[in-house]
């Protein structure tokens, strides 16, 4: 990773055709109507019984569990104590961990992509000021998306949305978020080992 500034995310000005601006009003409100049905979805008995039931199902489950509740953006699904039930009951619960990260990097990707396609999503207040700021170079865009992807909290969506908005690449975003969710899972691992915690 080299110190190199990333360029600045484009605005909305006259070099916007209709069809782009169409196309990420599309985008926008699919992402609204994906987060509502998710939502919703979890809400149904049937569907809650189904997450329970991936604690039976270890290694999948725990990718999948982790892929589903990290699909949604700005709506946090509480799965961790789900999570805790597969890794507890997994042989190998550092390679449930590592699957669980897998499935989280991959369901944040929603995040990215929708600030990708909407590029005015955060709006404009200090937090998001503090937020473009902490990503202004390739190292600190790193660390700060590690270190937020660490902790079990909702304010991670806005960090995916803001790498998306001001394009940090994959190369940099992915092996971030890999490692920050690894040592949560990896902790809550070693934390259903008898002994651990």
């Amino acid at each position: 990773m080299t110190s190199e500034v990333l360029p600045e995310p484009e605005t909305v000005g006259r070099s916007w055709s209709r069809r782009r601006i169409v196309l990420t009003a599309l985008g926008i409100a699919g992402m609204l109507v994906l987060n509502y049905a998710a939502f919703w979805l979890l809400t149904r008995p049937a569907v809650t019984e189904w997450l329970h039931g991936l604690v039976n199902v270890i290694y999948p489950g725990a990718f999948i569990l982790a892929f589903v509740a990290n699909v949604t953006v700005l709506i946090p699904i509480p799965y961790n104590g789900i999570m805790l039930a597969i890794l507890g009951k997994a042989g190998l619960p550092w390679l449930a961990a590592l699957l669980a990260a897998a499935g989280s990097v991959l369901g944040e990707l929603s995040g990215y992509y929708a600030g990708r396609a909407g590029r005015q999503v955060l709006g404009d207040s200090k937090a998001v000021t503090w937020t473009t700021e902490q990503m202004s170079t390739p190292v600190r865009s790193f660390l700060f998306l590690m270190i937020f992807a660490a902790p079990p909290n909702p304010i991670f969506d806005m960090a995916g949305l803001a790498a998306g908005t001001l394009k940090i690449p994959l190369r940099i975003f992915l092996p971030a978020v890999f490692i920050g969710r690894s040592a949560r899972f990896l902790l809550f691992a070693y934390a259903t080992i008898p002994g651990g915690l």
